[in-house]
């Protein structure tokens, strides 16, 4: 009697095996992952390149060289509109000083300007005197309705383009004749 009671049979297996299935998209996955990685290196590799050449295609301009480049394309450009040439103007002295003093002086007002150029040391007060005076003067136009921009004229406007220019210039004297001396000090 027992000899006609047979076990029950295995699970046949059909289909994929399971296992199989999670290991070939854990390998789908690794693979897709790889090939970001390698394609964000591509394009960091590619992109850093790029810098590189367009750093070593344009020279570097020093502050003063920028100044004066600038000084002479300010009267240019603005023509007769009063408020933009003055703040043109300013713009070009403080990066000028910003540049070679290493100050931010393109964020400060023109009272916080001017307390950093007096803490300068080796510029004659004379000649930081002048720069504080250059942008008071400045502010009042940048800062004046469009009705009375009409009164000034291009005279004045030229007047203070070529005070701008000296101040940069005798700026750029001043620090180069302190390097000369700092030079021969330490000779």
């Amino acid at each position: 009697m027992l000899d006609d009671i047979h076990d029950i049979r295995p699970p046949v297996m059909t289909g994929l095996d399971p296992g199989l299935v999670r290991g070939l998209l854990w390998f789908a996955g690794a693979m897709v992952l790889c090939a970001l990685i390698v394609l964000v290196v591509r394009y960091w590799l590619k992109k850093r390149k790029h810098k590189r050449q367009e750093a070593l295609a344009l020279p570097l301009l020093s502050p003063y060289e920028t100044a004066v480049r600038d000084l002479e394309q300010c009267m240019a450009g603005f023509g007769t509109d009063a408020k933009i040439f003055y703040f043109e103007l300013g713009r070009i002295v403080k990066a000028y000083v910003s540049g070679t003093f290493q100050i931010n002086c393109s964020e400060m007002t023109s009272q916080e300007m001017a307390r950093a150029v007096k803490k300068l040391r080796f510029l004659d007060p004379g000649l930081k005197t002048e720069l504080i005076r250059f942008q008071d003067q400045c502010d009042p136009i940048r800062y004046m309705p469009l009705a009375a921009q009409a009164s000034l004229d291009a005279g004045r406007m030229q007047q203070d383009l070529a005070l701008a220019g000296s101040l940069v210039a005798r700026i750029e004297q001043a620090v180069a004749d302190a390097a000369t001396r700092s030079d021969a000090e330490d000779a």
